[in-house]
């Protein structure tokens, strides 16, 4: 490789570019790998449109607050009407603070696929509907 450069840019010039390379290069490298598959992420990415289908009540099976305080969010298990259970996080600290024995979430779906997607919300929310 330094022969190669040696030719193209003179013996002097060569050896600059190959010790910037042989230090910086794998650094760069990765720079540019990392942009490009950023870059593709939101090129090829899903919309990921989804709609507001229904609020519901559901038990809680565990909630963990987030370091040890629920102002900074909690990590809630719950039952959903269907029988399964999943796991929600919320930072948001009057949603947390709400979290006890039941919980409102919010269901929402995906337009395309059509699968569903849960969000811990305030319990008026579920009051209201």
């Amino acid at each position: 490789m330094l022969n190669a450069l040696s030719a193209i840019f003179g013996p002097h010039r060569a050896v600059s570019i190959y010790v910037f390379l042989k230090t910086k290069g794998l650094a760069i490298l990765g720079g540019l790998i990392m942009i490009a598959l950023v870059t593709s992420l939101f090129v090829l990415g899903d919309d990921g449109e989804h709609e507001h289908d229904s609020f519901l009540t559901v038990a809680v099976l565990s909630a963990t607050p987030i370091n040890g305080d629920l102002k900074n969010g909690v990590i809630a298990s719950v039952r959903l009407p269907d029988g399964s259970a999943t796991s929600i996080t919320s930072t948001d600290g009057l949603i947390s603070q709400s979290v006890g024995t039941s919980a409102c979430v919010e269901k929402r779906v995906f337009v395309k696929s059509g699968e569903a997607r849960y969000r811990l919300k305030l319990p008026q929310l579920c009051e209201a509907s």
